[in-house]
């Protein structure tokens, strides 16, 4: 069985990202003193319209820790952080008021971890859309939001492609 001319357009599509494969993803954005970075920052098509989730990276670059107090995207009633895990054998899913990140290092917001979660959306999110807004931290820095929404069939490659990032 071969697959979809769609799904061969991706694969191709991967496969071109896989082979120019750099340090750097496609889009970053830092705050003004270079500090604070976000990259790799995606969402899924809104399977309900009033809800979406938001992933992606943000490196501490600096000598101390710094913390994520508020997210603010266009279009979005509010946006919180949250944790996914398990408790007592059960998916569970709980807001945290804020973000620690650790100096010199990595912060990945993944599916099936901690994500940003959008509530009361003017409009559902359509693969092709982009996501707009500002992350706010307790240092002052800010540092702007774009996170390309995919259409659900696409999100395995992508997540795929975070995780051999992450190994890699």
């Amino acid at each position: 069985m071969s697959p979809s001319p769609r799904r061969q357009w991706h694969l191709l599509l991967l496969l071109a990202a896989t082979a120019c494969d750099t340090a750097e993803p496609r889009w970053v954005s830092t705050s003004r003193d270079g500090v604070l970075e976000i990259s790799e920052a995606f969402a899924g098509e809104s399977v309900t319209g009033a809800t979406a989730a938001v992933y992606f990276s943000l490196r501490n670059r600096g000598p101390v820790e710094d913390t994520l107090e508020a997210i603010v995207v266009e279009g979005a009633g509010s946006a919180f952080i949250h944790e996914a895990g398990e408790r007592d054998g059960i998916r569970v899913m709980a807001p945290v008021s804020a973000l620690p990140l650790p100096a010199d290092q990595v912060t990945r917001l993944v599916p099936g971890g901690t994500h940003v979660m959008l509530l009361d959306l003017a409009r559902r999110p359509v693969a092709g859309d982009s996501l707009r807004g500002v992350l706010r931290f307790r240092s002052g820095r800010e540092v702007s939001l774009r996170a390309e929404v995919h259409g659900l069939t696409e999100l395995d490659d992508i997540l795929h492609e975070s995780t051999r990032r992450s190994a890699g």
